[in-house]
């Protein structure tokens, strides 16, 4: 009888374990992060905690993927994941508050997105955290732009536009797409998401290049031997650790920190039959135009692409409608074409649009001349031709 009592107990302690919350028996191990004030004691603490001594049970780490280690908190076993948790807890918990509360405006896009690709893990969709705080006016040293970072280079050749009108890097949906792509294809070459990551972080060619002469082909591996750059070493931890607050902010002593704001914005996809003035949408239609900032930063002026007709923004629901009750009053440049004209030494703006038979008023709105009488040459215009 005793005997099927023990076997009873050990049977509901690994259903406990395997079903219920393992995070429950991770009490010492979260309490390091109960005070989001920085020290060296605190941090030190962090990176020396023995999660085998100290704690009453973390998962084990050994032939896991990284989100599985995410998921069960495993990934806690690594010294570098858990001080990159104290870190952003603590002298960057304001970076990480902003971050994830910045992230409640674009998640539902990226998701929907997610769903078109077979076999990402989920919290890819979390990258942006560490890559851009989800801000996407966000450029780095290198030139980077957008909540997924693209580079000039790496942009064009995941057909991202760059020019007068949009920066597509910030554009959400064809930036997101464009990132899961290559994800997606570096996952293919290197046969492993965390070699992607940081692939994505490093480039395809530096990491192959490290591999092949350091002979390391495990994640873990290349980035415990030091051979990394610093920020490619610290790239996987830094994103675990990012990863692990967005999920568990109630575990980390965030949550109170992270309510979702108010202004939820309901979003459709709007299809503009011609190109239109963006404080056309707003006096006319009464969309906010923070919001049009908001879910298309991709814009650089106050006009959508005026070569491209059937335009998609971001707009709030009943937007579509409004659109189409004030269609006549919106669409004021339903021109046949537009030319690009090259400016020469000496050439007036009066000059320029009689030869095109072209409005001034027009070319002035659409390149955003604020000094229409200060054209120097080489200065690129766009003539609409109605």
């Amino acid at each position: 009888m005793k005997k099927i009592h023990y076997i009873s107990y050990l049977l509901i302690f690994i259903i406990l374990i395997e079903f219920v919350d393992t995070k429950l028996f991770c009490k010492n191990l979260l309490e390091l992060y109960s005070d989001p004030v920085y020290s060296e004691e605190g941090l030190q603490n962090a990176i020396n905690y023995n999660p085998d001594n100290d704690s009453i049970f973390l998962p084990k780490l050994e032939g896991k993927d990284i989100f599985t280690a995410i998921n069960d908190l495993s990934i806690c076993r690594i010294p570098d994941v858990r001080k990159f948790l104290y870190i952003y807890l603590t002298k960057g918990r304001e970076y990480t508050i902003t971050a994830i509360k910045r992230s409640y405006l674009y998640m539902p896009l990226i998701r929907e997105q997610m769903q078109q690709y077979e076999g990402i893990p989920e919290d890819i969709a979390l990258l942006p955290l560490l890559e851009s705080a989800f801000n996407p006016y966000a450029v780095s040293k290198s030139n980077a732009v957008g909540i997924w970072q693209f580079v000039p280079s790496t942009a064009k050749v995941l057909g991202l536009q760059i020019n007068d009108f949009v920066d597509e890097r910030r554009d959400i949906i064809k930036s997101t797409n464009a990132a899961l792509r290559h994800l997606n294809h570096l996952n293919k070459t290197f046969n492993s998401w965390e070699l992607a990551l940081l692939a994505y972080n490093g480039g395809c060619g530096y990491l192959s290049r490290t591999m092949k002469a350091n002979g390391y082909h495990h994640f873990y591996d290349l980035i415990e031997s030091g051979v990394l750059r610093k920020e490619t070493a610290e790239y996987i931890y830094r994103y675990a650790a990012l990863a692990l607050i967005y999920k568990y902010p109630e575990l980390f002593s965030i949550e109170k920190d992270l309510l979702k704001p108010d202004n939820d914005y309901d979003i459709e996809l709007v299809e503009l039959r011609y190109p239109v003035r963006i404080n056309l949408l707003t006096e006319k239609c009464n969309i906010p135009s923070e919001v049009i900032k908001l879910y298309n930063p991709q814009l650089k002026r106050n006009i959508t692409p005026p070569k491209e007709r059937n335009y998609i923004l971001l707009l709030p629901k009943g937007s579509k409608e409004k659109i189409e009750e004030y269609k006549d009053e919106i669409y004021t440049l339903k021109f046949t074409s537009i030319y690009t004209h090259k400016v020469k030494s000496g050439e007036t703006l009066s000059q320029i649009a009689k030869r095109y038979r072209a409005s001034p008023k027009t070319i002035i709105m659409i390149n955003n001349l604020t000094h229409p009488d200060r054209l120097y040459p080489g200065n690129i215009l766009y003539i609409p031709v109605f």
